[in-house]
């Protein structure tokens, strides 16, 4: 469903974009350290810090929230760590309300949900700021997936590959088909045991996480209802809808 134009609230934008997470007269002020923590340059950096305000926007106007880059998610984590300026100026004189990020359950299913939500977010930023959502600093899934995409396919035409291989190399067809069927039969088998182990893997990785994570790490989704929002995925989940 769309996002009715009327979700918007310049005046909630208008704080939210004059706010600054910079203590006035900090020596290694908020940019500074997200820099260095991130090895970010201060451009960089200060894109990031903007495009978070308008993830931070969209979670307060729009029904389902927002789900923020890996980038955006990296700017989120460090402002928790600054409490009294997000607990105690942030959220009740900006935002003036609570919003909260939690990771969720983690899992395939919860990986695609917030995959799509994700994409709905990039729609939303579009109608919303009237531009596309910069590259640098929303593009990471997206290339992601490519490489992911790139590596399957290069997989998949893999056993082809060998098997012209041994045709190629091999005097006797019959002795070369044999050959190659026991070659093709044993890359089934270890591709099979070869998945099912980073399965396994990636799902400790995810329980870790999740043990680690209530607000300062990140790890499979998140969702947000009421007064509060809920925060992170493996790319992040994000902020699911913040009513006022």
């Amino acid at each position: 469903m769309k996002t009715a134009i009327l979700l918007k609230d310049e005046t909630l934008w208008d704080r939210i974009r004059s706010f600054s997470l910079d203590a006035s007269g900090a020596d290694f002020p908020f940019s500074k350290k997200l820099a260095k923590e991130e090895n970010w340059t201060l451009d960089f950096t200060k894109k990031a810090i903007e495009e978070y305000k308008k993830f931070v926007y969209l979670c307060c106007i729009l029904p389902n929230g927002a789900s923020p880059s890996e980038t955006v998610d990296k700017v989120w984590h460090m402002h928790l760590i600054y409490t009294q300026n997000y607990w105690e100026e942030f959220c009740p004189n900006i935002l003036k309300r609570k919003l909260h990020h939690h990771p969720s359950k983690g899992g395939m299913i919860e990986k695609e949900k917030h995959q799509n939500w994700f994409t709905d977010t990039l729609k939303n930023y579009q109608e919303v700021f009237q531009q596309k959502a910069p590259e640098e600093i929303w593009g990471e899934r997206k290339e992601r997936a490519k490489r992911k995409s790139g590596l399957k396919r290069a997989a998949a035409f893999s056993p082809i590959l060998i098997l012209l291989l041994l045709y190629s190399c091999t005097e006797e067809t019959g002795m070369g088909m044999f050959v190659t069927a026991v070659i093709l039969g044993i890359i089934f088998i270890v591709g099979v045991i070869t998945s099912n182990i980073r399965d396994n893997e990636a799902s400790e990785h995810h329980k870790k996480d999740n043990q680690n994570n209530d607000g300062g790490g990140c790890s499979g989704g998140s969702s947000c209802s009421g007064g509060g929002c809920g925060g992170c995925g493996g790319g992040c989940g994000g902020c699911g809808g913040c009513g006022g």
